[in-house]
């Protein structure tokens, strides 16, 4: 399988002068970040051997509260790290075995590919300009990346997008007005980036969790899907990480309703993330870091789903050159 690795080199912006959070990012590199969000007592890899099962891989989620690990082969007696599979090529990869009795005795590798991030391994290191994973993350389709060390002998680190936003939050009085940016607008800019809308395809609290999740497994674009009540008002969000800790004797609770699936799951049901159309960057940003939310959904006052953002759409405000 073939390592995707960006180097340092960046593209010169030309004579035009920087905006302030340009200015930032391009005087910033990866290795800022690590040491900024990064403790070194949260570097250690969690990860697996592409030889372990389905179960053990839900099963170490749900326990180190993640939602994707990186997977190796041992060569000579070293670990060979392959790509990183998320709770999303499980999702998917559940999807496709329903009715396979031994499906959590399966092997983890064959989650790898189930989605177009693990069918390779993305590295960077540390020495690497922070645009080149600002890049990765908004418009590579990469939400995660290992890190190699510069010196030889250390462990990879593993970046995420809501490390990068945290370390972009937490130098927020660097990025000028960029901050100011609302809703609306990020949402626009994001659809121009992805060159098409994403449809979102919402379910009623009355569907069952196992229909539910089929229906996230097949969508191309969005990693969670939003439930809603008889008149359309948002109650709750699906998203592929409520999987995590499944195993055989839990399959039937995927035969419930999807708010029973998921009060059985987390012992409570907790309302959606959701933002409105005044919500800044800077708000949006500041709510995501809080609540380690992935996404918010965007309502009207009424609580009517009108769009989705999601860290893909925060970090991609930072790519744009026009503001």
């Amino acid at each position: 399988m073939a390592t995707l690795h960006h180097s340092s080199s960046d593209a010169a912006l030309g004579k035009r002068r920087r905006s302030t959070h340009q200015t930032f990012i391009h005087t910033k590199t990866i290795g800022n970040v690590i040491n900024k969000v990064k403790l070194p007592s949260n570097r250690e890899l969690v990860d697996l051997p592409v030889s372990a099962t389905v179960e053990q891989a839900f099963d170490l989620l749900l326990a180190e509260e993640i939602l994707s690990l990186p997977v190796y082969r041992i060569k000579d007696n070293q670990k060979v790290y392959v790509t990183i599979v998320s709770v999303l090529d499980l999702l998917k990869l559940y999807a496709s075995h329903t009715a396979d009795s031994d499906f959590f005795e399966h092997p983890l590798g064959e989650a790898i590919g189930q989605t177009d991030e693990s069918s390779r391994l993305v590295t960077v290191r540390p020495s690497d300009a922070l645009s080149v994973v600002l890049e990765l993350f908004s418009e590579h389709g990469a939400h995660r990346v290992l890190v190699q060390p510069d010196v030889a002998g250390q462990a990879p680190i593993f970046l995420s997008q809501m490390d990068l936003v945290k370390y972009l939050q937490a130098h927020n009085h660097q990025l000028g007005t960029i901050l100011d940016t609302t809703v609306p607008t990020l949402v626009e800019r994001g659809i121009e980036r992805r060159h098409k809308p994403v449809d979102i395809d919402s379910i009623t609290f009355k569907t069952t969790a196992v229909s539910a999740f089929v229906q996230l497994a097949k969508h191309p674009h969005i990693n969670a899907v939003p439930i809603v009540d008889d008149d359309g008002v948002l109650v709750g969000d699906l998203s592929p990480e409520d999987l995590r800790g499944l195993n055989k004797p839990r399959l039937q609770q995927l035969d419930k309703p999807v708010l029973m699936f998921l009060k059985a799951s987390h012992g409570d049901l907790f309302p959606p993330f959701t933002c409105h159309s005044r919500f800044t960057l800077s708000q949006l940003m500041a709510s995501m870091v809080l609540r380690n939310a992935r996404r918010l959904w965007w309502v009207d006052v009424d609580g009517l789903i009108k769009g989705i953002v999601t860290l893909t759409d925060v970090l991609g405000a930072f790519t744009d050159d026009d503001q």
